[in-house]
């Protein structure tokens, strides 16, 4: 394996310059900051690595599997993100795959008299985690079934996020759709470039703009350490590799329509309409009114990144000042306020901020904290006109949680939304998850007399 001329666990390394157009040449590049912050917990003390992101659809009929490897391996080199893999001794540092040698492997398996047993060897085959240093980070499965197909996708969740998946797939069904009756050649450029905004964002940090955000931050965190815990009394120890206590909660049609025309009504997007949610339920369950908690972000408030595949989702703080009387509608114009204010500070994430001003925690597993996650899901993507239909796939045998409370709001373009609260096991009882869980959707639903 190739490694950086430069490493240091807590100090970019400074790649080579070349002629070359970035994400074209197989040299080495910068991490983005969040890849640094996944690759520091990698190879800190706590040796901490994530399951890979996973998708399973069902294909009614049966999928042309080399137009199906063609594509993925045109999907490959179209995008610089998906062809990055990391070192052992640095955590600032990647290599980038050269478009000229990119695989995405797929395997191709056939259900023969135990059907269900012919889903679980594949399901557990896209589930397996990525060993952090393999190349590519990428696989995918195409299961023949008597009545259809099964095509699953796993992806290393250090070169991918959210934002990034949905663009993704919207890639894999240009092209693969548009092998049937065009040539390789239309497809054989390079579409997305995340070696070109890792250059940038380290351009950017290094400037007036980067000092400029540290010192907000500074401000907004004044108080709270690292990473602040909620003020709950069911707080207690925890094993984050433990179990995870997960509760979800389907909402109605009805009440999803609701959710949706509160959102509106407050002039609020349904994220800062959880977040008020969040910060009404918190309060109601005893938690002090200095109410704080983390939220993810995509950061494609820079330019061209609306569509680019790749990893940069980070978490921002969000901090909000909250009496028992507040409500969703008195809170809104708060959070709308520190929410757009977050963003616009976004691209000096959480985690560089811990880096910058608490380097002893930074590779280090959280102590515990708040966390809330909204997402909005397209619909399903569709193959050769057909839309596929998404599998439910087993839980992970093994995965970690971050100490604390997860509350979360998921929105589906075809179906009701859900809410969700989970933590490790020994911080809260069931019953309080539960709990939180159903107050938590009443209030974002706005019935729980407001």
């Amino acid at each position: 394996m190739p490694q950086p001329e430069e490493s240091s666990m807590h100090a970019a390394s400074q790649p080579e310059s070349t002629e070359a157009e970035p994400g074209t040449d197989g040299r080495l590049y910068p991490a983005t900051t969040t890849q640094t912050k996944r690759l520091a917990l990698l190879q800190g003390p706590d040796r901490w690595w994530k399951n890979p992101y996973v998708w399973a659809y069902s294909y009614p009929g049966r999928l042309d599997v080399p137009r199906m490897e063609q594509a993925l391996r045109l999907v490959a080199r179209r995008h610089s993100g998906l062809r990055l893999y990391f070192f052992p001794d640095s955590i600032d540092t990647v290599g980038c795959i050269p478009p000229g040698e990119a695989t995405w492997p797929l395997r191709e398996m056939t259900a023969g008299a135990d059907p269900a047993a012919a889903d679980a060897e594949a399901y557990a085959w896209l589930q397996d985690m990525f060993a952090p240093f393999e190349r590519p980070l990428l696989r995918a499965v195409v299961l023949h079934r008597p009545e259809s197909d099964m095509f699953g996708v796993s992806i290393e969740q250090s070169i991918l996020d959210h934002a990034g998946a949905m663009a993704l797939f919207d890639d894999i069904t240009k092209v693969y759709d548009g092998l049937a009756d065009r040539p390789a050649s239309a497809f054989d450029e390079l579409v997305t470039d995340a070696t070109r905004f890792a250059l940038d964002e380290r351009a950017w940090f290094a400037g007036d703009d980067g000092a400029e955000s540290l010192a907000w931050w500074d401000e907004h965190n004044k108080g709270l350490g690292a990473y602040p815990g909620l003020d709950l009394p069911e707080l207690g120890p925890c094993e984050p590799w433990g179990e995870i206590i997960n509760y979800d909660l389907q909402l109605s049609a009805d009440d999803t329509a609701r959710l949706k025309q509160y959102a509106r009504r407050l002039r609020v997007t349904t994220t800062m309409l959880a977040f008020a949610a969040t910060a009404v339920t918190l309060r109601a369950h005893g938690h002090s009114g200095d109410v704080r908690f983390l939220f993810a972000t995509s950061r494609r408030i820079w330019p061209g990144t609306e569509k680019l595949i790749g990893y940069f989702s980070n978490r921002m703080m969000l901090r909000i000042p909250v009496t028992v009387e507040d409500t969703v509608p008195s809170l809104a114009p708060k959070v709308r306020s520190g929410v757009l204010d977050a963003i616009s500070h976004s691209m000096f994430s959480h985690e560089e901020y811990v880096r910058a001003r608490y380097p002893d925690a930074y590779d280090r597993e959280p102590t515990g904290y708040g966390y809330v996650n909204t997402a909005v899901y397209d619909p399903a993507p569709r193959l050769g006109g057909v839309p596929l239909t998404r599998e439910s796939l087993p839980m992970f045998g093994k995965d970690f949680h971050q100490p604390g409370l997860a509350l979360a709001l998921f929105l589906y373009g075809d179906r009701p939304a859900v809410a969700n609260a989970s933590c490790a096991e020994g911080m809260y009882t069931r019953e309080f998850v539960e709990t939180i869980t159903r107050d938590f959707a009443r209030t974002c639903v706005g019935t729980t007399g407001e």
